[in-house]
């Protein structure tokens, strides 16, 4: 029998198309999809959130995932260039930001933590003893209490991370309270570094003011005074920043790009109820048995089971089922 000799580009091109039909038929549909890259922000909630996220995503709905590391400042510029897709934690000192950014090129999603709020803090043992500082106007009647070896003879403020929206919001916050010549901005070097400070202080019964958040364990476990300040305002907040931070409604975001190509993963991530007592739960059994968030991430799957499995379809949830009893 006589063999016809085709051009080897035609052939291939025949093959790849006959492997391309042979895959589909087989249900080889998820080595198709497009990977979808999260923003992993280096704070404790907003890595477990990640994690557990991403885990669903690629062992329930099948696609392809990556974590990208950073802070909220390079991460922020990433989720608008495309370079991630999605971030799970947009606090208010972020959200701002939507301003300098051309209208529609950011989707929020909803709501990421149930509750939350920013604020500077003493601890209450402290606000009892010196019962005349309340408010943050009060602090340069009270420096002493706060001066240390590092501080350059002023008060001693523990702020947030360079990268952080809030180290800058925090920034102007001193100048615009005329703080300026009373408080010593002292940056953490990390989430960790912040909450270790603030933790042995406490232990110590020494006085201590500085940022925190909620919710994380310490908020949670510790008694503290939220130093008042002026109401916030949207014109205060947009212009000085000499008010309290606003309420903090902490938004899911993805880049535009993401809708179209994925749009289960939209629905999905629209179910998000990340509840707060289990965030700090999760946080806890990391601190208590020494795991990074990598383990705590599948910590929360396996225990808050019928949390997490509400957000999705029931045939997502078993591969997701599948996935964890694969890892032992």
């Amino acid at each position: 029998m006589m063999l016809t000799r085709r051009p080897i580009l035609l052939t291939l091109a025949a093959v790849a198309a006959g492997l391309a039909l042979v895959i589909a038929a087989c249900g080889g549909d998820s080595e198709e999809k497009e990977t979808i890259v999260f923003s992993d922000l280096n704070w404790p909630s907003a890595e477990i959130q990640a994690r557990v996220a991403a885990y669903i995503v690629e062992h329930g709905y099948e696609y392809p995932v990556e974590l990208v590391p950073g802070d909220t400042v390079s991460l922020w510029q990433a989720l608008v260039n495309g370079d991630t897709h999605v971030t799970m934690e947009i606090w208010p000192a972020q959200q701002e930001w939507l301003l300098d950014v051309e209208e529609g090129t950011l989707v929020a999603l909803g709501t990421s933590l149930d509750t939350g709020w920013e604020a500077w803090v003493i601890p209450q043992y402290l606000k009892d003893e010196n019962p005349g500082l309340v408010s943050v106007s009060d602090l340069p009647d009270y420096v002493d209490l706060f001066v240390t070896a590092d501080s350059q003879g002023k008060a001693r403020f523990v702020t947030c991370l360079p990268g952080w929206a809030c180290e800058q919001v925090n920034a102007a916050k001193v100048e615009a309270y005329g703080l300026t010549d009373h408080v010593h901005l002292l940056n953490p070097g990390s989430s960790a570094g912040l909450f270790a400070d603030l933790e042995a202080a406490y232990s110590r019964g020494d006085a201590w003011v500085g940022y925190m958040w909620h919710p994380t364990p310490l908020s949670v476990a510790l008694d503290l005074y939220i130093l008042e300040e002026p109401e916030y305002s949207a014109e205060c907040w947009s212009t000085t920043k000499a008010c309290a931070y606003p309420e903090a409604k902490v938004l899911i975001m993805v880049n535009n790009s993401l809708p179209e190509r994925a749009p289960e993963v939209i629905e999905f991530l629209e179910n998000w109820d990340f509840k707060a007592a289990d965030q700090v739960a999760t946080e806890v059994w990391m601190e208590e048995n020494n795991e990074d968030s990598d383990v705590g991430a599948l910590w929360y799957l396996r225990n808050f089971r019928d949390t997490w499995a509400s957000f999705v379809p029931p045939e997502v949830a078993e591969r997701v089922d599948k996935a964890l009893e694969d890892e032992g």
